[in-house]
């Protein structure tokens, strides 16, 4: 028998992943719940086929629970889900930080935390709501699994067996150096592209810049048109580990441009050189 889903949070991510297990024919029914209208919409889209309420009406008979919901809510659905969950259901999440996720589920959900599996699907869009679903998100993206040392094994199995019908990779990562990890890989890096387009936005050629910039731009800025109150909540919610990346990049920014005032092309080409070989490698 298929198992069924509650998806609690029904944007980018939330819709997706209903949109492409419903088009595998991996779960028989997919309730969802958000705040605004995304449920809503997730429904009449055919992404979800229940638009609910509440966290807890969306989850009752739920064999997997999904939140989906931006970290800083993340608390109050756990809460809500404690005396609404079936006695197997197993849990995870979507968050993009696992520290304070954890906390929260292991604070707000009683016996249910030895199945509640922390995750993050490494796929997004700048694009974000129900409206943006797309169910290929995941496809051929990592999908990160956390298990602590109080995760049942057999929870985390089948959640994973459940998200590979997604067309993710499904791999496991330590809940600690994941957020050290995401800070350099992504959440810093969203912080960069915010401050390159302030600077430029900023600055008495921004509409020249819109007129005359090319790929280079376009590429390089792509992240920061995302979801600024999403990003700030993320960088705060991981702050120390971001701004360990953050000294990082400014003690590389002040050596470029130490390299550049005082002319220094074999300073600025050996930086540039270590950058690139690295560059290179990235996939």
């Amino acid at each position: 028998m298929k198992p069924s889903l509650a998806v609690l949070g029904c944007g980018l991510i939330g819709a997706s992943l209903g949109a492409a297990l419903k088009r595998a024919g991996a779960v028989s029914r997919v309730a969802g719940y958000s705040r605004g209208d995304d449920a809503r919409i997730a429904r009449d889209a055919g992404h979800v086929d229940v638009a609910c309420a509440s966290a807890a009406e969306a989850a009752v008979g739920a064999d997997f629970v999904v939140v989906a919901a931006p970290v800083p809510a993340m608390p109050a659905l756990f809460a809500q889900l404690r005396d609404a969950l079936g006695a197997h259901a197993i849990v995870t999440d979507c968050g993009s930080t696992k520290h304070s996720v954890i906390e929260a589920a292991r604070r707000e959900l009683g016996d249910a935390f030895a199945r509640f599996v922390p995750g993050h699907p490494i796929a997004g869009s700048e694009r974000g709501g129900a409206q943006s679903a797309d169910p290929d998100l995941f496809r051929n993206r990592r999908w990160l699994l956390c298990p602590l040392e109080a995760t049942r094994p057999d929870a985390c199995d089948s959640l994973a067996r459940l998200l590979e019908a997604t067309g993710a990779r499904i791999a496991t990562l330590d809940p600690a150096l994941h957020d050290q990890v995401f800070a350099e890989v992504s959440h810093w890096p969203h912080a960069v592209a915010f401050a390159l387009s302030a600077a430029i936005a900023g600055g008495g050629l921004a509409e020249e810049a819109l007129d005359f910039s090319g790929a280079g731009l376009r590429d390089t800025t792509r992240i920061g048109a995302s979801s600024p109150a999403l990003w700030a909540d993320i960088l705060l919610d991981n702050r120390a580990a971001c701004l360990a990346s953050a000294a990082r990049f400014r003690a590389s920014t002040e050596a470029i441009v130490t390299a550049l005032e005082a002319g220094d092309r074999d300073a600025l080409v050996a930086i540039f050189a270590a950058a690139s070989r690295w560059r290179n490698r990235l996939a």
